[in-house]
């Protein structure tokens, strides 16, 4: 009787190990043609997006169609990283990202006006002129303009502009952009290519494309799968604020992490981690190496200046660099760059941004939604919010090294940030979002999503009431983030529990 047991158990075995080989090629083959149907719908919605009216347009349909877009970029992704076999699925990110940004190029900017302004400044300094010294109105920079960014030149008085005689936002303004993000303008404006925008939207798409190529490099150096750039690449970050609207923001995420690259040139890989333990123990950047890596966030900060964030997690990483010679090169870039503007005009290197800063009303604290939501205005917020900023510094730097990469305190320091300023700019999340895939830490891409339907709902009627949809947007994205953190706790709690298993 045993023996008859026996052989029916082997003569099952063969068959539900069978039917187990179906099943699981079955997923694989289910994988690859799912991120094809996505891919597919994600350009499919951008298509529409790109149909909808210019920047600045005033149908709900937009915010719907952008969080649409979320929501395929992020299911695509997901399905490309699970797709097998790897080559086709990397071949299949590669083509879409392509694809998203050569369809960006078929069409005007969609949700800002900023490029423009990009191009005129451009132009100023290709006429020898230097962007801080003039706004767009002054009448000094008249043989500067041209009809396509001043349809209507001699309505641009400087008292009493005409409606809509410039395309530039504005106008009366002078620039409030960084040094290096000028020199990119106006290399940009030297530069061959195509017409008008579609000539911003190209080197912009082109910078995109090398962020993810630096994203997968430094996703493979860690041993972790490079498809993960998909979570970047798929989303309206990259075919909107980049590739349609050509935001400069994303130069400044290249450059930032540029630096993160430069100081953690490869690890084990994740299921290791007393490998990982050991590299980083052993790995002691040399000067040369701090200083080139201080001097890529030194100009990262000159062409935004939030990457200023990432100093503290890429400084104070202890062993792991020098960071005297790092911060020294990231402020002599910084010094270096403003020097002959500030030899020129002064103080007038700040441009428009203390008015800017007054504009979006953080001088009067009220832009902190998540603290107005609790019922904090004012010098209060103000208060709380470079209280929150300062507390996860110190936890940065106090930060065991070993434990705790580089990339992950930087996405810590700029997570904080969002959450306490809750910027109603998209944009720039950009470097949010690379931080988040770098870093293993998905559920920050909530708090890059958040800010569309605040931004959106500034010049459009949407239904309900907008000042509830932009705190719970921020609102829901932080409670996403808290409980993955939350899960993440837990389960590193019960595998180190005593009598666990091990993993």
């Amino acid at each position: 009787m045993p023996t008859a047991l026996t052989t029916t158990d082997s003569q099952r075995s063969p068959t539900r190990a069978a039917e187990r080989t179906a099943r699981l090629r079955g997923r694989r083959l289910a994988a690859p043609i799912g991120a094809v149907v996505g891919l597919a719908g994600l350009l499919a919605v951008q298509a529409t997006v790109q149909r909808q009216p210019g920047f600045l347009v005033s149908r709900p349909a937009l915010l719907y169609l952008t969080m649409l877009w979320w929501a395929l970029g992020l299911i695509t992704a997901t399905l490309l990283v699970l797709a097998a076999p790897r080559r086709l699925a990397l071949t299949l990110l590669l083509a879409a990202t392509v694809a998203i940004h050569a369809m960006a190029l078929t069409s005007g900017p969609r949700l800002s006006d900023d490029l423009y302004r990009y191009a005129w400044d451009g132009k100023v300094q290709a006429a020898g002129i230097d962007p801080y010294r003039y706004g767009p109105l002054d009448p000094e920079l008249t043989r500067v303009r041209d009809d396509w960014l001043f349809p209507d030149s001699a309505g641009c008085t400087p008292d009493h502009p005409r409606p809509h005689c410039t395309r530039l936002n504005y106008p009366r303004a002078h620039t409030i952009y960084p040094p290096v993000a000028q020199a990119y303008f106006t290399a940009v404006h030297v530069l061959p290519g195509p017409p008008r925008e579609h000539k911003l939207q190209l080197y912009a798409s082109l910078t995109s494309l090398a962020l993810v190529g630096l994203l997968m490099s430094m996703l493979a150096a860690r041993g972790r799968d490079p498809r993960l750039a998909a979570f970047y690449a798929l989303t309206p970050l990259a075919g909107l604020d980049v590739g349609s609207d050509a935001h400069v923001d994303v130069l400044g995420a290249l450059l930032a992490l540029g630096a993160i690259a430069v100081l953690t040139p490869r690890h084990a890989g994740p299921s290791d981690r007393a490998a990982v333990t050991e590299v980083a123990a052993t790995t002691s950047p040399s000067r040369r190496r701090a200083w080139l890596a201080g001097a890529l966030l030194g100009a990262a900060v000159a062409v935004k200046l939030y990457p200023v964030l990432l100093l503290p997690a890429v400084a104070g990483r202890g062993r792991h660099c020098r960071p005297i010679s790092l911060l020294c090169a990231a402020g002599a870039v910084i010094g270096l760059a403003y020097l002959p503007h500030v030899l020129a005009v002064g103080t007038g290197v700040l441009g428009f941004l203390p008015q800017y800063l007054n504009v979006e009303g953080y001088d009067q604290g009220s832009r902190f939604l998540l603290l107005a939501g609790l019922g904090v205005h004012g010098a209060a917020a103000k208060a709380v919010a470079v209280g929150a900023l300062a507390a996860v510094t110190v936890a940065v730097l106090r930060a065991d090294p070993h434990r705790v990469p580089v990339e992950r305190a930087a996405l810590w320091l700029v997570g904080t940030a969002f959450l306490t300023a809750t910027p109603a700019q998209p944009w720039y999340g950009i470097l949010l979002a690379a931080l988040a895939v770098l870093a293993g830490r998905l559920e920050w891409l909530a708090v890059t999503a958040a800010a569309y339907p605040l931004y959106i709902s500034l010049f459009t009627d949407l239904p309900g009431d907008a000042w509830t949809l932009r705190v719970s947007s921020y609102a829901i994205a932080a409670a996403i983030v808290l409980a993955a953190a939350l899960t993440r706790s837990v389960r590193r709690g019960r595998v180190l529990a005593p009598g666990s298993p091990t993993v």
